[in-house]
């Protein structure tokens, strides 16, 4: 026997739990610690969706976070209506989920406080910005429809980058890349996403500049709130495309974007046409309108061109040319002077 097989059958022999086994263990302490039964926490709601069963979402004070679930009858027995960015205390029992191996704070009491302070700010940053002319589409750039090269401000150690270059390269092998790593969470975030926007745009070689990240909860994405990353969005001469994995425009930095897309792929299947999908879409319109044209002054001419022969045909019909009639009264004097002369007995 190997000695790879000899030491996984030394361990199988001792205490090895399932997977199973153990969330049920952790279950088990989690139930029976009073510390976590009947608990008041305050903090402030973000990513909440429902659904027939139950409200989902996160309770969160900036620095943590921490998932909740709300049974949906005892939320219709209560006098609170939850959004997100409204401030509650929650007072319930901790629950660990055996079989997703997840803790969770299942209120029983939902104690509405008010506004919170980062959904607040936020929307305070947002009417401001909105005020400059930040999101007016006066100030959208258009990327170039064959970039050379695209720079990618995001984290090395994300999906999102591998998302866009994979997206980029199946349509077009030859365009270059150039990702700038970034902090995309936390509080160096804004700072870390703006310098690799100023870093990419400084750059002449670059043509476009795609700003992205794998999503996350409304508090792992708050970077994408903040002034700084709007303004760099805002000040860069480069077109700037983000990816930050949303489903909404609530992110102040879609917003002063001058392309936002949903995913990482998106972005890169945007920032790179494919030549058939250009040619079918701008330049096959165009040949179609130049035929169209053609056959027009074509038809044009030839109606002119009949009206022409309609005009001479018209003119015909009125008489002989007056050569001929001056020919005819030439010969009609000759008869007339041969009839006198005949008269005359002069002929």
């Amino acid at each position: 026997m190997a000695d790879a097989e000899r030491e996984v059958d030394d361990v199988l022999s001792g205490n090895v739990l399932s997977v199973q086994e153990l969330n049920d263990r952790i279950a088990s302490v989690v139930q029976d610690t009073p510390a976590l039964n009947g608990v008041r926490c305050i903090g402030e709601v973000t990513d909440l969706h429902q659904n027939s069963t139950a409200l989902y979402f996160t309770l969160t004070d900036g620095d943590a976070e921490l998932p909740c679930m709300l049974w949906a009858n005892r939320y219709q027995k209560m006098d609170a209506d939850l959004e997100d960015g409204t401030e509650v205390i929650l007072e319930g029992d901790i629950d660990y989920w055996t079989e997703g191996g997840k803790i969770d704070l299942k209120p029983w009491e939902v104690i509405v406080v008010g506004d919170g302070d980062q959904a607040a700010a936020v929307e305070r940053l947002r009417s401001e910005l909105e005020e400059r002319g930040w999101f007016d589409d006066e100030q959208k750039q258009r990327p170039p429809a064959f970039p050379e090269r695209v720079g990618v401000v995001t984290s090395l150690r994300g999906d999102a980058r591998y998302d866009i270059q994979n997206a980029i390269h199946e349509q077009d092998p030859t365009v270059d890349i150039l990702v700038k790593d970034a902090t995309v969470q936390g509080s160096e975030a804004p700072t870390s996403i703006a310098n690799g926007i100023h870093h990419l745009d400084r750059s002449e070689e670059v043509d476009s500049i795609i700003v992205g990240r794998g999503g996350g909860s409304d508090s792992n994405l708050q970077a994408f709130n903040t002034e700084r990353v709007a303004e760099a969005i805002f000040t860069a001469n480069t077109p700037v495309v983000t990816a930050i994995g949303h489903t909404d425009d609530r992110l102040i930095a879609d917003q002063v974007a001058d392309v936002t897309t949903i995913t990482p792929t998106a972005a890169g299947e945007y920032i790179v046409n494919s030549r058939e999908e250009f040619f079918a879409g701008e330049v096959k319109p165009l040949a179609q309108q130049l035929d169209a044209a053609y056959e027009t002054f074509q038809q044009e001419h030839e109606h002119e061109r009949e009206l022409a022969e309609a005009v001479d045909e018209a003119a015909a019909s009125e008489g002989l040319p007056p050569v001929y009639y001056k020919a005819a009264i030439a010969v009609l004097l000759l008869l007339l002077l041969a009839i006198t002369g005949l008269w005359l007995g002069v002929i």
